[in-house]
């Protein structure tokens, strides 16, 4: 035991003494470290290529052809390691670097400060201008043909403008802010702006296609490809040129920082150190350096500018929609959130209670007005119903006696005639002598019955209901009617239908009720007749063979009167071939209304009392293609012999 002991005591002693004997810094390399060449050394050897992406703005054949000189000098000063180029289109290097395919990565400054937001990038380098040294070489030209009119860019307002894509920093996008930081908007300034992608060659193809007017490309795209023997030399030129003196190239825009050199997370710290030690070692004359038009790498630049381009253009990878910020504040306020919320809460309250009180009073306003416009029309009405009963009364006082005189002259006529009726000779003229007194008297004792209503209805009391005998009524206005009827040469028909019977009514309303019925009718249907003959007239002149059609058109101005007995109403249609109603039923109705230059107004208004003195019913309606249907309905009582309410065929019209 006291042996393991000292043995494990002399293992631990020794280790320290190794450690020491170790070279330390400042000590003297070994024979062999002293006979190695001065170059940098080898800081890992790994088995896989290390990857570099580049943007290649111009195809993948002159990205290699600019960049692979490039790559041989990092293999020259960084051994050991195979590097391998590949040129993407701007959307593949995002995705290459979003997928860790890519150890180090070349773009331009637009798309290293959208990469850098997204993804955990290390920026090692800057290129570095010719001109000047400095750092500041990205921006866009305006190129038009030499002999193009324009001198400035507003002159291509309304033209047709092309560029490599709306998301191309060295551009669209550079010359997109400069115009918009004059107030002017490119996608409305310019007809259309076509974006043609990668290479870049493509938009000095379109130029010289003629197919667009101007070309928006990177600054020194222009003289790179006269370089190159791709364009002639002063063929095209630089609108608003604004380079720096020394610059070597035209640009329409301000510049800004050159193309920068990025480490991914693929890549050791130790490598991307060698790799940014032999990035700042290129010569600006070497090879790799003119072969990208620069000066050799320099340190990163601050890319505050670019950051503030891209937010003006709301295209910044850390600006989110406008909702997600107003989220973001509410989170860290929600006591203004919950104030501003209950504040909308309350005033649409207050807006709803208001609304809620306009519309109610708006509603009794409606309501009262309504009801002063009614109560208006029923004070015209009563004070002209109130002049016609004083006028009314006026007449019937007045009428009375000369209707008196009439009565008494035509009763002392007959009382004569019935003393010269022993004359054989004088006979056939008497008889005809006391047919019209006779026919004096009936409507002398029409006029005093009708005299005799007025006067009941304006003192207000109700109708005299007598047992009435239609047929014979209807027979002792028959004269009446044909008088009326002739001057108008309107045909009147008289139907019947069920069994007649004596019926309790007011004769002398269904008298003024069918005369006034059948003269409107018969008034119509004269006038309407008219027209359309003189119409028809008209058009001869132009057409002397009128159509078979116009036939049917050409009938007599007609009036048809239908009463229909039936079991517990009595039905009355007048029918007319004139041209309908104008004007609602109800308006027609009214008293002093009517549609008639020499219309009082007072013919229908007096059906309509008549009809709803017996609770009736009347109505007035359209028929087609001309004309007009009076209905009035009144109950009356049923027939005494169930058998005698059957109904019965209609007896021949009679005219």
């Amino acid at each position: 035991m006291p042996l393991l002991s000292l043995l494990l005591w002399l293992a631990l002693s020794a280790l320290p003494l190794r450690v020491q004997a170790a070279p330390t810094p400042s000590s003297p390399a070994p024979a062999r470290q002293e006979s190695a060449p001065s170059q940098a050394t080898p800081v890992q050897a790994l088995a896989e290529p290390i990857r570099i992406g580049v943007l290649a703005t111009r195809g993948p054949a002159l990205a290699r052809a600019q960049w692979q000189p490039l790559l041989r000098w990092l293999a020259q000063r960084v051994p050991d390691h195979r590097f391998v180029l590949h040129p993407l289109g701007l959307d593949e290097l995002a995705e290459a670097v979003a997928r860790e395919h890519l150890d180090f990565v070349i773009t331009n400054p637009g798309q290293s400060v959208s990469l850098a937001r997204q993804y955990p990038l290390a920026w090692l380098a800057t290129l570095k201008s010719p001109a000047g040294g400095d750092n500041l070489a990205i921006g866009a030209a305006l190129v038009v043909p030499a002999q193009a009119p324009y001198r400035h860019w507003r002159d291509l307002e309304g033209q047709a403008v092309a560029a490599v894509s709306e998301n191309a920093f060295g551009g669209y996008l550079a010359y997109r802010f400069e115009a918009g930081e004059q107030g002017i908007r490119l996608e409305r300034f310019f007809s259309t702006v076509q974006f043609t992608g990668f290479p870049l060659d493509r938009l000095i193809e379109r130029l010289a296609a003629g197919e667009v007017a101007a070309a928006i490309v990177p600054v020194c795209q222009l003289e790179r490809m006269e370089r190159e023997g791709k364009v002639a030399r002063g063929a095209y030129r630089v609108l608003d040129d604004q380079a720096p003196a020394g610059f070597g190239c035209r640009s329409s825009t301000r510049l800004y920082p050159n193309w920068s050199f990025a480490k991914t997370e693929r890549a050791s710290p130790a490598l991307a150190l060698a790799v940014t030690r032999a990035l700042y070692d290129l010569p600006a004359d070497s090879e790799a350096a003119m072969a990208v038009d620069s000066a050799g790498w320099t340190v990163p630049t601050s890319e505050l500018a670019i950051d503030r381009l891209l937010k003006a253009l709301d295209r910044h990878p850390l600006q989110g929609p406008w909702w997600q910020a107003a989220w973001h504040w509410l989170r860290q306020h929600q006591q203004w959130g919950w104030g501003a919320l209950a504040l909308v809460l309350l005033l649409g309250g207050h807006h709803l209670l208001l609304q809620y009180l306009f519309n109610r009073s708006q509603r009794r306003l409606l309501k009262a007005r309504h009801q002063l416009e009614q109560k208006g029309r029923q004070l015209a009405q009563a004070r002209r119903l109130a002049e016609l009963g004083e006028l009314g009364a006026n007449v019937a006082h007045e009428i009375n006696q000369p209707l008196s005189a009439i009565a008494n002259y035509s009763q002392g006529a007959l009382l004569r005639l019935d003393r010269l009726a022993q004359d054989p000779a004088q006979a056939a003229a008497q008889a005809s002598l006391r047919q019209a007194l006779e026919q004096i008297g009936l409507q002398v004792q029409r006029i005093t019955q009708t005299v005799n209503r007025l006067r009941a209805r304006l003192q207000k009391r109700p109708p005299r209901v007598e047992p009435c005998d239609l047929p014979t009524l209807v027979a002792e206005l028959r004269p009446l009617l044909e008088q009326m009827l002739a001057p108008l040469d309107v045909a009147f028909t008289l139907h019947w239908r069920g069994q007649p019977r004596r019926l309790p009514l007011d004769g002398t309303g269904m008298e003024q009720l069918l005369v006034n019925l059948i003269k409107n009718g018969a008034e119509s249907a004269a006038q309407s007749v008219a027209k359309r003959a003189a119409k028809r007239a008209r058009a001869a002149v132009h057409s002397p063979a009128p159509p078979p059609t116009q036939a049917a058109a050409q009938a007599p101005a007609r009036v048809e009167l239908l009463i229909a007995f039936e079991a517990q109403r009595l039905l009355l249609e007048i029918r007319d071939n004139g041209a309908g109603l104008r004007v609602p039923a109800t308006e027609l109705q009214q008293a002093f209304y009517s549609d008639k230059p020499d219309g009082m107004g007072l013919g229908l208004a007096i059906c309509r009392e008549v009809v709803e003195s017996h609770r009736g019913q009347f109505s007035l309606e359209n028929l087609s293609p001309h004309g007009c249907l009076a209905r009035v309905i009144l109950p009356v009582p049923p027939p005494e012999d169930p058998a005698s309410a059957t109904p019965t065929h209609s007896p021949t019209p009679r005219n």
